[in-house]
């Protein structure tokens, strides 16, 4: 199989060597429409697009088209998917609802830090995305929120995100019996004041470690701080790969409070592959990983609902430990690589020939 890496500029100037890696070539978009003319390939994948000058010229190449949707872009006007008052988990579809949610104001780098999102342009949006010949998503979740936004069942394809793990060092890594791991963005969305005020209610003795960088980080250590919680809680800020992982295998747990209803929510996907539990809020597509024989689910947005679980979590190394044990077993029956891999594979083959027949 050959394969071409095209990259949209204006959303990654440059990208990682991991992704170039994989690719025979790796050019930036100048002139898709010349270029999908130029290369004639058998079948276009689509992950992050945004610009509808280079959506048109995929329509109106013979090529066929599958698209991936990582996240809410296309079905939210504030892209996040909960709430600005109340901060409140939306699973509605796009409509004159999200006006009274204030869903149309968001941030802009240029003055005065706010731009206006407009309904007719996501749904015109939405109208050619929905003219691909397939689409991909991560979890059922978002294959049914995607559906209610009029894109064709039959079209929908699930296939599930996966980690990939660093070797294991050597000696191996000790579990610290009360490490607590957060990782992830610190924004409103991924709920770490939710876990903040959960852990100051908890009885068993326990610390957290926070990976991460994003806007809420001023605003979190401030409430650490107000929660007289500045010796239990370490920020570590962005790791490297290798180093995360350590930590994954050193925390007893890792605990995903998201509000935000996640289309898949790696982060429980990565902790499973280390054989680590973890406690998640029921949102979105966590459901696709996070079973009662992998983890425990709670309400989001409800810290003493999260306290109970955290207390029960650290109350002893049997039930993390069958809990870790299953966890590494389903990563190594669901959601490897290689799993993902030839699942996807299939997938664009069968479009590329049924394009040829087409042609």
């Amino acid at each position: 199989v050959e394969s071409l890496l095209f990259y949209d500029v204006n959303v990654t100037p440059d990208p990682h060597p991991v992704m170039q890696e994989p690719f025979e070539g790796v050019f930036p978009i100048v002139d898709l429409a010349r270029q999908l003319r130029e290369l004639a390939p058998d079948v276009v994948y689509v992950h992050q697009l945004a610009s509808l000058t280079a959506q048109r010229a995929l329509l109106d190449s013979p090529a066929p088209v599958v698209r991936f949707f990582h996240d809410h872009r296309l079905f939210c006007l504030r892209e996040h998917k909960y709430t600005v008052l109340g901060k409140e988990t939306c699973t509605r579809t796009v409509g004159a609802a999200c006006y009274p949610c204030l869903g149309f104001l968001g941030r802009s780098e240029a003055w005065p830090g706010v731009k206006l999102a407009s309904l007719r342009g996501l749904r015109a949006e939405q109208a050619l995305a929905q003219r691909h010949h397939a689409f991909v998503v991560g979890s059922r979740y978002m294959a049914e929120h995607v559906v209610a936004h009029g894109f064709e069942r039959e079209r929908m394809h699930v296939i599930p995100l996966y980690a990939q793990v660093p070797p294991a060092p050597r000696p191996p890594v000790a579990r610290e019996s009360d490490l607590l791991l957060f990782a992830g963005q610190l924004t409103a969305g991924k709920g770490l004041d939710v876990l903040l005020q959960a852990l100051a209610r908890t009885t068993r003795p326990c610390r957290l470690a926070v990976v991460g960088k994003g806007r809420q980080e001023a605003e979190s250590r401030a409430m650490v701080d107000g929660l007289g919680l500045s010796g239990r809680v370490s920020f570590l800020g962005s790791m490297a790969p290798e180093a995360l992982s350590s930590l994954y295998r050193r925390a007893a747990c890792v605990v995903f409070p998201s509000r935000a209803p996640e289309t898949f929510g790696l982060v429980g996907v990565e902790a499973m592959a280390h054989g680590t539990p973890v406690i998640a809020s029921r949102v979105g597509g966590v459901g696709e990983w996070l079973t009662d024989e992998t983890g425990l689910g709670v309400r989001p947005n409800d810290p003493l609902e999260l306290a109970a679980a955290i207390d029960w979590m650290m109350a002893g190394p049997d039930p993390r430990g069958r809990l870790g044990e299953n966890a590494l077993r389903a990563y190594q029956e669901r959601f490897t690589p290689e799993r993902h891999v030839t699942r996807l594979l299939a997938l664009l083959e069968s479009v590329a020939r049924a394009g040829r027949r087409a042609a």
